[in-house]
């Protein structure tokens, strides 16, 4: 993989009220913004990747952090797509992480629609932020997992019931 590649801004954010967030990756390769639209699920999957990558690769001294970029992302970007599958990878030659994305609406054997590398201290950088990213959702409920919303929760582990006062009770039977 040539230098041409590398990644001189990645990050992934958040657009939307928590409940009905969309995701993706932004990133600036060869002086061109990529917008990989994303679920949510993969973009916790695609932080955990990238933070056990780096807990097994080979120590080559302090992982240097990621230099401040002021570059702007052009957010109206055409290259646009919605991710299908995605693969992660590591160049030993540069001591790159490689991120290799595919358009959901691609055949198993089409290019990638987007590929770039990163160094180690970008991509601790991007599994930090997308941790942060999806927990800034909606909070969990403890006993389903199941997000909740401002409305009443349905839980599955409580049979569907919510809770009830028991006063609230009383007076519907008295009724």
């Amino acid at each position: 993989m040539s230098g041409d590649l590398d990644a001189e801004r990645i990050q992934v954010e958040a657009i939307g009220e928590p409940g009905e967030r969309r995701f993706r990756l932004l990133s600036i390769v060869n002086g061109q913004t990529f917008a990989v639209w994303m679920e949510k699920q993969q973009v916790q999957a695609l932080g955990l990747a990238l933070e056990q990558m780096l807990e097994r690769l080979p120590d080559v001294g302090p992982v240097v952090p990621a230099a401040a970029n002021l570059l702007e992302f052009d957010r109206e970007t055409p290259k646009q797509f919605r991710v299908g599958r995605m693969e992660l990878g590591y160049d030993d030659d540069e001591d790159r992480i490689v991120v290799v994305a595919h358009d959901l609406n691609s055949q198993e054997d089409d290019d990638a629609a987007f590929a770039c590398r990163m160094t180690r201290g970008q991509a601790r950088d991007l599994g930090a932020e997308a941790a942060l990213v999806v927990a800034a959702g909606r909070p969990r409920c403890t006993m389903c997992g199941e997000p909740m919303g401002p409305e009443p929760h349905v839980c599955p582990q409580q049979n569907g019931h919510f809770r009830h006062d028991l006063e609230t009770v009383d007076d519907a039977e008295d009724v």
